[in-house]
Order: structure tokens, then sequence, then C-alpha cells
């Protein structure tokens, strides 16, 4: 995966979810990690999570491209806020 394929996922995942993406290379090597975050997810379970962001993947990437994310990862926002 190139680095614009990556900033292009980014922002497909940011447009769909409406919510924040972060993305990661992966010892340099075309591989990436992605990060999104989002409201939407509050209520979703893990695995809905990951069904709707890997849609976006295959929606926006070639699967030549795809086969390069090393992980991808949902969370919703409440997920990162420490537990009292």
């Amino acid at each position: 995966m190139t680095k614009s394929q990556a900033e292009l996922l980014k922002k497909a995942l940011e447009e769909a979810f409406q919510g924040h993406a972060e993305f990661e290379s992966v010892n340099g090597n075309g591989r990436y990690r992605f990060a999104i975050t989002a409201n939407q997810f509050e209520a979703m379970p893990h695995l809905k999570r990951q069904d709707e962001a890997w849609k976006v993947v295959d929606r926006v990437l070639p699967p030549e491209a795809a086969v390069d994310i090393s992980i991808l990862l949902a969370y919703a926002p409440a997920d990162l806020t420490p537990s009292q």
C-alpha cells in the first residue's frame, strides 16, 4: 500500500463514521496499522464494528492494497476512557 492509499483510507473511514482515524507505517515496508474512533461504535458490538470498517476498506482500496493492513481497530470513545 502506498502512503497516499493509506491517507485515502483514513479520510474514507473518517467520513463514513464521522470520527477520527489514524494510521502508521509498520516498519516502513508498505504495511499500515489503522485505528478509527467514532461515536457510532458506542452501541455496536465489536464484530459489527470490524465488519463495517472493512466494508469501507473494500470500497476504497483494491484487494492488493488491502492486504497491507496489518490491523484495523474500531473504538468507541468510551473504550479509550479509563474506567473509574
